[in-house]
């Protein structure tokens, strides 16, 4: 097992280093238990779902082991509508790992199937949506893209381009720009397939894809990018309150990469949202990857700067969230008492 010594606290600036609280709760003072109430979707119409965009009336999920790839619920009367054959043809998906919105149209992506399919908001819950397919390179998991739909960010060596950095920039057809970000320099020595393993994590963008938020799924490391000049992307602060605790079990010879993580790594962001003027993060400091208990609730929101704003005390455990910026809405799945998935949503 590699010995990963928690770091101490550091925020990286643009000109200096500062030292910032040992924990990451110690870093906001303001901090909000905010109004929630449940929204009008019955637990029986909800499918596995894994990732969520709202916006306007619409809430948009993808879903797991279903016919179709996203449901679409309508947040004023819970009406729903399934939409994307799983399948290989023009206007179907293999799977879905990205959803997003951009100029009134819902884009999905698949990692294994080269395109994003693009639905217009205003037939998101007609069962004869128009579906548009164009081609975008296959291979990239935790896509995140701007409101403009001209940016795209994902993890670098989760796609064919295996290289030092752990992030890549794309334009609109997926033409790679820069790669940008580092790794930890300690871990200089282990190949990049294995560190994207590693360092899996969340991406947002924000509208003008001038900012880009990385959360490490394990550990706790969070870091902040300007794109304003795409060719030398700049990192505008980082915490790294805990490195991910692993024991390798990779074979470079033979091209094979996996890690498994120890009992006291800590389990690190379930979720991130943009919104207006930052990200909202959902993740626990306490929570172990051991821990049965898995979901979280608390969020923390930064703006794109990576300055803290305010720590948010969910009061149940929600394993995913969206923020629907017409109504001000963060929206959160969790489960009832009897274990079935329901929708809160809380006001910001």
């Amino acid at each position: 097992m590699r010995n990963l010594v928690a770091w101490a606290t550091a925020c990286v600036l643009a000109s200096c280093q500062t030292t910032t609280p040992p924990t990451l709760s110690a870093l906001f003072t303001d901090v909000q238990t905010p109004e929630s109430f449940r929204l009008p979707i019955q637990s029986d119409d909800i499918l596995e779902p894994i990732q969520l965009v709202s916006w306007d009336s619409l809430l948009v999920c993808t879903n797991y082991f279903t016919s179709k790839a996203i449901r679409t619920y309508n947040l004023n009367d819970g009406s729903c509508q399934d939409l994307i054959h799983i399948g290989r043809a023009e206007n179907e998906l293999l799977n879905t790992s990205a959803i997003w919105v951009s100029a009134d149209t819902l884009n999905v992506y698949g990692t294994n199937t080269a395109k994003i399919l693009q639905i217009p908001a205003g037939e998101l819950l007609d069962p004869q949506a128009a579906i548009i397919s164009r081609p975008f390179p296959n291979g990239y998991f935790n896509l995140c893209a701007s409101a403009s739909d001209n940016r795209y960010a994902a993890q670098n060596s989760t796609t064919q381009q295996v290289g030092t950095e752990p992030f890549i920039l794309l334009g609109r057809q997926g033409e790679a720009i820069s790669c940008f970000g580092k790794y930890a320099p300690a871990d200089s020595q282990t190949d990049p397939r294995e560190l994207a393993l590693i360092y899996q994590g969340r991406l947002a963008m924000n509208a003008s894809a001038s900012k880009v938020a990385y959360a490490s799924g394990h550990g706790s490391i969070f870091q902040f990018f300007d794109l304003s000049r795409p060719d030398a992307v700049r990192l505008t602060r980082e915490y790294r309150f805990s490195e991910p605790v692993y024991i390798s079990e990779s074979d470079p010879s033979k091209a094979l990469f996996s890690v498994r993580w120890t009992a006291d790594c800590r389990a690190g962001a379930l979720a991130i949202t943009p919104t207006d003027d930052g990200c909202i993060i959902l993740c626990d400091e306490q929570k172990r990857v051991s821990d049965k208990n898995w979901r979280i609730s608390t969020a923390y929101e930064f703006d794109w700067d990576g300055r803290p704003r305010r720590k948010l005390c969910l009061g149940c455990d929600v394993q995913a969230i969206t923020y629907n910026p017409q109504r001000r809405l963060l929206i959160a799945l969790t489960t009832n008492e009897q274990n079935e998935y329901m929708f809160i949503a809380y006001r910001l």
